[in-house]
């Protein structure tokens, strides 16, 4: 058994730590080309920057792109 943890262990990480703090729509995380790719819709950009900040606190995290959108 390996000690790192697999993108959909990563990504359940992630959502639930997210889906605390932020109030985020259709939150998606998904793995393409070696970095976890976060997806959804919140009211504001300093939530945008949170979902980000969070991502990257979770252990085994090492790399976050934010396709996370702000609604108008």
């Amino acid at each position: 058994m390996t000690d790192r943890l697999t993108t959909e262990e990563l990504c359940r990480r992630i959502e639930i730590s997210v889906q605390r703090l932020v109030e985020v729509v259709n939150f998606s995380c998904s793995e393409e080309g070696g970095k976890l790719i976060l997806r959804g819709q919140v009211p504001s950009r300093d939530e945008a920057m949170m979902c980000i900040v969070v991502a990257r606190s979770v252990p085994g995290v090492e790399t976050v792109a934010s396709e996370i959108k702000v609604a108008s």
